[in-house]
């Protein structure tokens, strides 16, 4: 059986020949493994080692792993010149390369809601039969698909026995709310479904909706649910009004797919504008806003058949106009290349000057990336709804940002120095990125009352460590950018001291 040393010196001769001077790794058991190579510098580089090195991280973990232990494992290889490799491992730290960690895990950024939510109006559980009107006009329009497929096909679908009123007041009960009339419906018509009715997915099985809905926490998540997602902020969807904005929903019920990663779900906890039953999707193919698809499980059907029926007339239009829109910029005005735009997430590349007051006519815009940028004049419209806005420029002039009131993150990399004092009147400021900054009153950031995330350098965090507290209601933290094993950990157990001493 081959020892530590020996693993060891595998994954050391796996980068034999390349600039790789230390090696940063993390796996866990069932999801898998993650690798970041460094040169003598700490700076980023690359070793090609194929599957390799991910097959000896996972030898390494169940060398190490005790009986019970389900943390991430995070393991360190550090090379020197005459050959010689140290192996260094932990459990104490979840991630590593940056190493990240929550403070408070009931913290949730803005729209992103923790369970249970309260319940919306008309979804508790009753025994009231199906509405026998709903229940013939939908077994009336799964008739007429019946005919229409075979008309265009040549086969007949068979969608199975439907449910009795037993059976879905026995699902109901078990996920603690009653499903929309329509959609009772079509379940007491069919019980599988091969072919599509729903047009956003192939109708789940009454048990899948269940076991779908109760696994985790219940509800649907339609994003990344991360306290340090690139962008975490929740968009809008198409037509506005109609789809709350939120990352996840305890009353969004998964009762469709596509079997390609995307899926559909009724929404029984609608926006404003939308009606309770409406069908939303997710998935694979859907970046930005949660898609919605139909006003009901009824409107689905009917959407299918116009399609059967190639009725072009009745087709239902498309409502996915562009959120996000990505432009270098040069010499160009801000304005100049806002032209005819309407979008809620913009990347502006590689420009010279950049005067943010310019954004001002973009009303429903939420994320705002600057990379790579000359100078940047931060006068952010107050009557623009940014949340999330990340500056990386040669200057950047912070004072005109002011007092924005929806903007709760916020990213800058520069490298003329920027000051803390400047973001004081930010009233929604809960997470903020330095670490590609040069701060001048680092130790200020304890004056920011409503900061929940930080993430800093490992010098900066040695700074504040030195001359200021940490912010009063810190719940995660990241250090970013290189740092040995042996230093992150020093920074975790200092930070998770410093935090629960407060």
């Amino acid at each position: 059986m081959t020892d530590l040393r020996g693993l060891a010196g595998g994954m050391a001769s796996a980068l034999a020949g390349t600039d790789i001077a230390i090696l940063q790794g993390r796996h866990q058991p069932r999801a898998g493994s993650s690798l970041h190579t460094f040169d003598a510098a700490g700076r980023s580089a690359f070793a090609d080692t194929g599957f390799a090195m991910h097959d000896l991280l996972r030898q390494v973990d169940e060398m190490l792993r005790p009986d019970g232990e389900d943390r991430p494992l995070v393991v360190e290889l550090a090379r020197d010149g005459a050959g010689r490799a140290e192996l260094r491992y932990t459990f104490d730290l979840p991630t590593v390369a940056p190493v990240r960690l929550v403070l408070d895990p009931d913290y949730r950024p803005p729209n992103h809601p923790a369970s249970p939510m309260p319940a919306p109006p008309g979804v508790a559980v009753t025994d009231r039969p199906t509405d026998p009107e709903v229940l013939t006009a939908i077994r009336g329009l799964v008739a007429e698909f019946v005919s229409e497929y075979t008309r265009n096909t040549g086969g007949t679908p068979d969608f199975g026995a439907g449910h009795s009123e037993e059976d879905i007041h026995a699902a109901e009960a078990a996920m603690g709310l009653r499903l929309p009339e329509d959609l009772r419906a079509l379940y007491r018509t069919v019980s599988t479904d091969e072919y599509g009715l729903l047009g956003a997915g192939a109708l789940l099985s009454l048990d899948s909706v269940v076991a779908e809905y109760l696994a985790g926490t219940p509800g649907t998540d339609f994003g990344p649910d991360d306290l340090f997602a690139v962008f975490p902020v929740v968009y809008e969807s198409y037509p506005p009004g109609r789809v709350r904005r939120v990352s996840r929903n305890d009353w969004w019920v998964k009762v469709g797919t596509d079997w390609g990663g995307n899926y559909c779900a009724v929404d029984l906890d609608p926006g404003p504008n939308g009606a309770s039953g409406q069908i939303i999707q997710y998935g694979r193919d859907f970046y930005g806003p949660v898609g919605y698809f139909a006003e009901s499980v009824t409107a689905a059907l009917h959407n299918v058949l116009a399609v059967l029926r190639d009725d072009v007339t009745s087709r239902r239009a498309s409502v996915h106009p562009q959120y996000s829109h990505s432009e270098q910029v040069g010499q160009r005005r801000v304005a100049d290349v806002l032209a005819g735009l309407d979008v809620q997430e913009l990347y502006l590349n590689d420009g010279a000057v950049l005067d943010l007051a310019e954004l001002a006519p973009l009303h429903d815009l939420r994320n705002v990336s600057i990379n790579r940028a000359t100078a940047v004049t931060a006068a952010l419209p107050p009557g623009v709804p940014v949340e999330w806005l990340s500056i990386d420029a040669a200057e950047i002039n912070l004072p005109p940002l002011g007092g924005h009131p929806n903007l709760w993150g916020l990213k800058l990399a520069s490298r003329s120095p920027i000051a803390i004092v400047a973001l004081a009147g930010l009233p929604a400021l809960a997470h903020l990125d330095l670490s590609g900054a040069d701060v001048s009153d680092l130790h200020r950031v304890a004056d920011l009352p409503g900061l929940r995330v930080l993430e800093l350098n490992l010098a900066q965090w040695r700074e504040l460590r030195e001359r200021g507290p940490l912010p009063g209601g810190l719940a995660a933290a990241a250090l970013n950018g290189f740092a040995r094993l042996e230093e992150a950990d020093q920074w975790a157990d200092w930070l998770r001291g410093a935090a629960g001493q407060r």
